[in-house]
């Protein structure tokens, strides 16, 4: 299905957007996607974002990533 036409017109505006933007919010949980997305904006130099929950278990590969937060107030903090 990844080759089907309807698939590359998704990666494609998917990756245009990644391109655009400046920053990267992981929000947790997410799709397996999204992850690929933030290992690719941290890769490019983007400033990427996960949000978490206190007292959850972090990923070791998220040290990749600026800033890890736990609430939507410290996320917003970040961001400003």
């Amino acid at each position: 299905l990844l080759t089907h036409p309807r698939a590359a017109q998704g990666f494609n505006a998917d990756f245009a957007a990644m391109r655009w933007a400046d920053t990267c919010v992981l929000l947790l949980p997410c799709g397996r996607s999204a992850h690929l997305e933030l290992g690719w904006m941290a890769g490019a130099g983007k400033r990427t974002v996960i949000c978490t929950h206190d007292g959850e278990e972090p990923e070791l590969m998220a040290l990749l990533a600026d800033h890890i937060v736990i609430d939507g107030m410290e996320l917003l903090r970040v961001l400003a």
